[in-house]
Order: C-alpha cells, then structure tokens, then sequence
C-alpha cells in the first residue's frame, strides 16, 4: 500500500483535491478513509504546473526557469481532482452509498489496489457479462448487467468512428449468448454482415391495410407538398380498398375511373394518372416491403434471437413509418404476454436504435417518436427496452433520454453535444467530460445502473462485425485495376 498523493485544499463528501507525488492519470481510481470508512474515488482531472515556468514572458527567461525547475524537485506541481464513487464496503456489497463527510486535509490518498478494483468491476452472475478492461488497469475486467439494460435503457453516445457499432455488436453477441431477444434497427446496413450466432437478418415488411392514407403516400413517395395527389389518394383510399382481397388492384381501379372519366375536371384526371404512375413506380421500386397477407410484421421477428431489420433502402419517413408499427405492435405483444394473453414473445425484448437522432428528434416529432416515448417512460413495466444509439446526442429528444438508466459515452467534440450528456446523466461531471475528445476507439466513459461504479472502459473489439471499419481505398483501387488490366469488368467478377 503505497502512499501516492495528500488531500489538499477545499474537499467535499462528493469531491476531493489532493497533490500528487507522481503522474496519475484521469480514469484511474484512488482511495482515502472517512469517518464514514473507505472511499473510492474516480480521477476526473489531472493538471501538471511549474510554478516558475507558468510566469515567464519570453523565451530566454523560459530556458533559465526550465533550468531552474529542473533542479528545484518543488517547483512541479500535480494536482488532482477525483469524485468519490462510493464507500469501499458497500459498493462490494452491491450497494452505492456515498460518504456524508469529506477525509480531512492531508489524508494520504493511496492508488486502489488490483484485487479491489477486480472484486468491483468482474462479476460472475448469471446477468452480469464482459466487455473489457478498465482503461488504466487492463488485467481487470469490467462486466455490465444485462438485467439493467434490458429494463432500464441504454444510450450509447459517441462520435464517429469511437466504437458505437462495435459496442451494440458486443450487447448483442452477449445477448445472444443469453438466449435474449434483441431487434437493431438497422438505419444505415451497418450489421448486415454480423457474424454472431442467432442473428436473422429481417427485411422490412408492412401490410398496407395497417396504413392510412398519409402513410400510404409516404411509403410511395409522394411529396409532402403534393396536396392535390395526397386529397385524391385519401378519397379513394377507403375501406373498400383496405378490405378487398386485391387491395392494390382495387386502388388502381378507382383511380382509373377518375383519370377515364371525361365529366372529372382535367387537374382530377391528370393527378389520378400521375397516382397511377406513382403506384407503379412504388410497387416496382419497393413492392417487397409491402405484403398485403402479412397479420403482424412480428411474424418476420423471431424470439430469442438478434434480429437485424434492414431500413437502409428506405426514407427518413418511410423508415419511421416502418419503426412505429413495428414497436407498437411489439408493445401490445409485450402487454398480452404481461396479462397472460396470446403473445408472440413470452419473455422481454430489446429494441437497438441505431441514428436514434433520427427518429426522436429534438426540434420536432416524428412518425414514430411518440411510441419510442411511450417506451422509454413505460417499457420496463412490460419487458421492452430501448438501446439509443447516436453520434449528436443534442439532437436527441432530451425528456426521452433523460429516461435511460445506463450510458456509454467517447470521443463528443461538440459543446452541445457535452453540454447535453451532462444535462440527462449526473455521473458525467464537466472535469470528465472534457475528457472525452481525447478518448480514443474503443475507450468509454460507462455509467449507470448497468454497471458498479462509473469507469473508463476499454471496450473489447467484436471481430464477428465487418462493416463500419474504414474502407481501405488504396487497396481496393489496386485490385480493380489489377481486374481491368485482365480485362475482366467488376460487373462480370460479380457475376462470375
């Protein structure tokens, strides 16, 4: 037990200053007694300071303070701020219960030795898994609760290329080692080829009897300023259509008898024609997604497996469109099953989120953030949870995150983006979220109810998912000109 630094100047229950004799870096965890017992502490800031460096003005008088501070060992200063995470014996105990008195200036702050931290951060129960090691101490494992994420949210928050594909890609190989049933929502084919077991890849289907006529032209891309053809799909759009056996043969058919019939003004008859058009275009294009037979679009979702819906062939509105039936229909199912009524899943589902900005934003509601709402306030009642994931959390809807009870946060640039991390979570100070820019792939701050203690994490990498690494050009470049020197086009290498 070694002796690595004194508590100094104003400290508090929560908060603690101390002098450091050597580097400690921001991450790490210390210890110093209370008259509560034993405390935990989390490093959140590290400063170096030469007192006789920090005055100087010019470069001359720079080199003689730099001599100067060389042989004077008092003039470096280290100066450390960590936040207490919770007294030693209760967080073993499972508990987080913080200290009512601050240690007294001048207690000696000691580095949190290894076996404490592993007794902390692994756990072997059945709901407790693996995802990596402490940043600063890597023979430690750090494990997460599922139990937490699958009843309490998840928000994982990171700048591009940090590592929030690879860590939903982790839960989910986790969740399937448990049996679990997860659906990714899938907005930019990020996963499709995730090479973990139990994973279904799902393509996006809708019955177009579900729809309203607002929805319908949606999906069919009609523009949202195209009021004529919009009126006159609505009109003719009615439950004749959504309960014949040939809904699209009877649309077709009535649309047909307004562009036909001569007595219609001509803007009615040339927008029946362009609705025609469009109808043929839509089903042409994306025919697949509707099924007119479909009773539910859970049927395509299989229990205790990780199912992976593809929306990157879709609209921003079409994808909504698409979500919001699906997690309603999940939600009712989730409900039968709670009041031992029939259910396609019997036991609890977790729903990942991938852009989460884009269908719960801030600035507005979407087709489908009503429902991602209701689950976010309701969910755990009836065994459906949300994993949000995003790379501009201010852009999020701030009363839906401010729902989630665990968070994976790196690498945020942004001010917003920091400045709202700290607004829906307080486990993220602003000492620790200044360090997030320097937190590089792989590295999360992860807090919450699914883990211990707040810790930075190195976060373990998923080989079993290709896509999201970045794309080697040079090499790529030269193997399809290797191709054409051969003579042989890429579109033929793909046939053959």
């Amino acid at each position: 037990m070694v002796e690595i630094g004194i508590v100094v100047g104003e400290a508090r229950p929560e908060r603690i200053q101390f002098l450091a004799k050597d580097v400690v870096r921001v991450g790490e965890f210390v210890r110093a007694d209370t008259v509560d017992g034993r405390v935990l502490y989390l490093v959140e800031s590290s400063k170096l300071e030469s007192k006789l460096l920090s005055k100087v003005g010019d470069y001359i008088t720079a080199i003689e303070a730099r001599e100067a501070s060389k042989v004077n060992p008092r003039d470096t200063v280290r100066h450390c701020t960590a936040r207490a995470v919770g007294l030693i014996e209760e967080i073993l105990n499972g508990r987080r219960v913080y200290p009512t008195l601050p240690p007294d200036p001048g207690t000696p702050v000691f580095l949190a030795e290894d076996e404490l931290l592993k007794r902390i951060f692994h756990n072997s129960s059945k709901e407790w898994v693996a995802v990596g090691k402490l940043l600063r101490r890597e023979n430690v494992t750090v494990s997460v609760n599922l139990n937490k994420v699958a009843s309490r949210h998840l928000a994982i928050l990171a700048a591009t290329g940090k590592g929030k594909s690879n860590l939903l890609a982790l839960i989910a190989k986790r969740i399937a080692e448990k049996n679990g049933t997860m659906i990714i929502l899938d907005y930019h084919a990020e996963y499709h080829e995730l090479k973990i077991e139990k994973v279904k890849f799902v393509p996006p289907r809708i019955n177009p009897r579900y729809l309203d006529s607002e929805e319908l032209a949606d999906m069919l891309d009609i523009r949202s300023d195209a009021t004529k053809q919009r009126d006159l799909l609505r009109k003719v759009y009615g439950k004749d259509v959504v309960k014949s056996p040939d809904l699209w043969g009877t649309l077709k058919r009535k649309l047909e008898s307004y562009a036909n019939n001569e007595d219609e003004e001509f803007q009615t008859r040339a927008t029946a024609s362009r609705l025609l058009e469009i109808i043929d275009r839509g089903l042409a294009i994306k025919g697949k997604i509707f099924d007119t037979e479909a009773e539910s679009p859970l049927n395509l979702i299989e229990p205790n497996k990780i199912n992976v819906l593809d929306l990157s062939e879709l609209t921003e509105t079409q994808a909504q469109i698409i979500v919001a039936h699906y997690l309603t229909e999940i939600l009712n199912d989730r409900k039968n099953a709670i009041f031992k009524r029939s259910s396609r899943f019997k036991s609890p589902v977790i729903i990942a989120v991938e852009e989460a900005h884009t269908f719960i934003p801030q600035d507005r509601s979407s087709r489908c953030s009503d429902v991602l709402a209701r689950i976010a306030r309701e969910g755990r009642k009836f065994g459906v949870s949300l994993i949000l994931v995003s790379q501009r959390p201010c852009k999020l809807n701030a009363d839906v995150v401010s729902q989630m009870g665990s968070f994976a946060i790196s690498g945020l640039t942004h001010p917003k983006d920091q400045s709202f991390v700290m607004d829906v979570t307080d486990e993220v100070s602003t000492e620790l979220g200044a360090t997030l820019p320097s937190l590089n792939t792989g590295e999360m701050i992860l807090a919450g109810q699914w883990v211990t203690v707040p810790a930075l994490v190195k976060v373990d990498h998923v080989e079993e998912k290709h896509m999201g690494k970045d794309l080697d050009a040079i090499e790529l470049w030269a193997e399809e000109a290797n191709v054409r020197r051969k003579g042989i086009s890429t579109e033929e290498l793909i046939r053959l």
